[in-house]
């Protein structure tokens, strides 16, 4: 890929795809929510391929609006606080989530090379 910005051409690193030889999984059923806290415990299990590197998780309210975004080298994550996470793009310290509202939870699990092995999504409430 290339473009152009300010009179200057950038090309990027060779994209590798590989969605013929491994591709992503989805499991709706791997991801576990801690129930009756409004700082759930979600933790979940890796899928078929081993190569994991770092998990990226989302939460979002009801209308798919980002609440946090962070990584972990970790298979878990208590929203929000942020003893294991590695890389943090919440834009701003999330409100506490509200017991009897809906969130949502998607998860990616990513290989070195940024491939995404893994993709799981679920709805829970505090």
């Amino acid at each position: 890929m290339s473009f152009e910005e300010d009179g200057k051409i950038h090309l990027s690193n060779p994209i590798r795809i590989k969605n013929k030889r491994k591709p992503t999984e989805y499991i709706a059923t791997n991801v576990s929510v801690e129930s009756n806290t409004i700082n759930p415990l979600i933790s979940w299990e890796d899928g078929l391929y081993d190569d994991t590197k770092i998990y990226f998780q989302v939460i979002t309210d009801a209308n798919n609006n980002l609440i946090s975004g962070t990584y972990t080298f970790d298979r878990f994550f208590r929203f929000y606080e942020l003893d294991n996470v590695v890389l943090n793009i919440t834009p701003r310290t999330p409100d506490s989530l509200q017991p009897c509202l809906t969130y949502g939870i998607t998860l990616l699990a990513i290989s070195e090379d940024n491939w995404v092995n893994l993709f799981s999504t679920r709805n829970f409430t505090p």
